[in-house]
């Protein structure tokens, strides 16, 4: 069917009546959802609506497939200005860019497989089922039928197993291996609460290295936190520690015997961040800190971040961009020797994990025009780093008197961090 150009409900409704009918069962909906309390209602009732809302809610994920897979075909992403089908489709949704390409994918798929299709809009599917079972068809027509009754009883979970079984005994092992790498990505955005999220699509041996190395990694990262003395965490947040100390080059030894240095990082850091805001130390409305390509971040991360990098750090006022500093806070060769015969251990009272230590400038923040002096800096673990930098704990004393002082501002000199 050739693309026709609808750009008013006007145009589409006297031929089809779509969006006549869709605003009906729109005002059906939001009457039900508005106008009955659930608490009015039985736990019997409430488990019966929630079936045909879930019923409901699938019959309208089979129409968005198809009507996002339609659009996408019309160009009307172009014609609204997008970038590519899966950007307007993640605009449109409010979903993750990742998120849009596997609908789109999917929707690509559905119009030789009527029965998933069927299934679909009967609600006896949800889209995370259709997908699985998608991927699968793609490779061995003859799965359709088996995963959509397998869909039936086993959980998402179980219909992936299955789906993936299938598929790896259809396919040249090789061949499948080939197609995956050719579709490889690395992508990433920032949440409504603006943390970093990452998404990435590898071969099944690259993901088995990275998920080894980041356990292995964060074995390392539970005993620093545990000779830190920091309160234990779940392992997924260790993990996700361990797989930031992978990538930036914050790496451990094999064992706690010895002297390792502070971090090595290579990569050119550019921030922007405002003038006032640099000389305050906190930013306001209207002020900027940013790192392009990642968003805007603490002030106190252009402390932490820059490690040894070489830093550009752009300060601007107003519109006008009034300085480019380009910073580097290698430590000489010598202060640094003298630093790590000085502080053995993580300098905080009661710590002593004694490797992957950081250099600290302890009582002039580099980012403020902190010299790299022996007086000015100090080596403290990671975990102590960082409730440095983000949560307002203070170092005070100096070498043979150090004191951990919390936001609160009572001493914690002597005692357990």
């Amino acid at each position: 069917m050739p693309c026709m150009a609808l750009t008013t409900v006007e145009s589409v409704t006297p031929s089809s009546g779509v969006l006549a009918r869709l605003d009906q069962a729109l005002a059906i909906v939001r009457d039900l959802v508005e106008g009955v309390d659930p608490g009015a209602v039985t736990g019997e009732e409430a488990s019966l609506v929630l079936e045909r809302l879930v019923k409901l809610d699938r019959a309208v994920a089979a129409g968005r497939l198809r009507f996002a897979d339609r659009a996408a075909q019309c160009l009307t992403w172009r014609e609204e200005g997008h970038r590519s089908a899966a950007d307007w489709l993640a605009q449109k949704t409010k979903v993750s860019l990742g998120e849009a390409i596997s609908t789109l994918e999917t929707a690509r798929r559905l119009p030789d497989l009527p029965a998933t299709t069927e299934a679909l809009r009967q609600g006896m599917l949800s889209v995370p089922q259709v997908r699985e079972i998608a991927a699968a068809a793609a490779v061995d027509a003859t799965a359709e039928a088996d995963l959509i009754e397998a869909a039936g009883y086993l959980s998402l979970k179980g219909l992936q197993n299955r789906a993936r079984i299938m598929k790896a005994a259809a396919g040249d092992e090789a061949e499948r291996r080939a197609n995956i790498r050719k579709g490889r990505f690395f992508r990433h955005w920032l949440d409504p609460e603006g943390a970093f999220h990452l998404h990435a699509r590898l071969t099944p041996d690259s993901g088995a290295n990275v998920v080894s190395a980041v356990r292995s990694r964060a074995s390392f990262v539970v005993d620093e936190a545990m000779h830190a003395g920091v309160p234990p965490e779940s392992k997924a947040a260790y993990e996700a520690d361990a797989l930031v100390a992978l990538i930036t080059g914050d790496f451990r030894q094999d064992t706690f015997q010895g002297q390792i240095g502070g971090r090595r990082r290579d990569p050119s850091v550019v921030f922007h961040v405002s003038a006032e805001a640099l000389r305050r130390g906190n930013l306001e409305d209207g002020e900027l800190c940013e790192v392009p390509g990642v968003g805007t971040v603490p002030l106190a991360v252009i402390e932490d971040v820059i490690g040894d990098a070489t830093a550009k750090l752009i300060i601007s006022d107003g519109v006008d961009v009034t300085t480019v500093c380009h910073m580097g806070r290698t430590v000489p060769a010598h202060v640094e020797t003298a630093l790590e015969a000085r502080d053995r251990i993580c300098v905080v009272p009661g710590c002593d994990v004694s490797v992957s230590l950081e250099i600290d400038h302890w009582k002039i923040p580099f980012a403020k025009g902190g010299p790299t002096a022996l007086w000015n800096l100090a080596r403290i673990c990671h975990f102590h780093h960082q409730m440095k930098t983000y949560e307002g704990y203070e170092l005070r004393g100096g070498p043979g008197k150090w004191e951990w002082v919390p936001p609160s501002g009572s001493r914690a000199s002597g005692t357990e961090p």
